[in-house]
């Protein structure tokens, strides 16, 4: 009776571990697909800018619709958006543009940019920062 309690269970337990090495890898490459994702997520700012960009404005007004308040407010300050070119790039593309104007000496001229998630709001100071306040402002059309 106790011989065949025994085998009983070394039975069973030999079932179960056979059907975990089977699950086992199953489990595996679901753990590992599926785990990379949340990371490698595209923000809802980055898609609508991304369909706006590319002139697509019926996926943009969904995307839009589908946001959250708070996903709003970010897109509106610039955050969740990885610009296509990086600062540096931008910055020596300037620098090689006023270096080629400039014929009196091979001083280039550096332009300070804006911090990432700059608006509007702040483009005048920007704008003296950068030498544009002694410049005269064009006069209003005559009407």
């Amino acid at each position: 009776m106790k011989g065949e309690r025994r085998g009983i269970a070394a039975r069973r337990r030999r079932r179960w571990t056979g059907g975990l090495i089977a699950i086992a890898p199953l489990v595996a490459c679901t753990i590992i697909f599926s785990g990379c994702w949340p990371f490698n997520r595209t923000p809802p700012q980055q898609e609508y800018f991304n369909a706006l960009k590319i002139g697509n404005s019926a996926q943009a007004s969904q995307l839009w619709l589908q946001m959250t308040p708070d996903q709003r407010a970010k897109f509106e300050r610039g955050e969740g958006i990885r610009p296509s070119v990086s600062h540096d790039d931008v910055q020596q593309a300037i620098d090689d543009h006023y270096s080629e104007q400039d014929d009196d000496g091979p001083a280039s001229k550096h332009v300070e940019l804006a911090p990432p998630g700059a608006g509007l709001q702040g483009l005048p100071s920007y704008l003296n920062a950068n030498g544009a306040a002694g410049a005269q402002q064009p006069a209003p059309p005559e009407q």
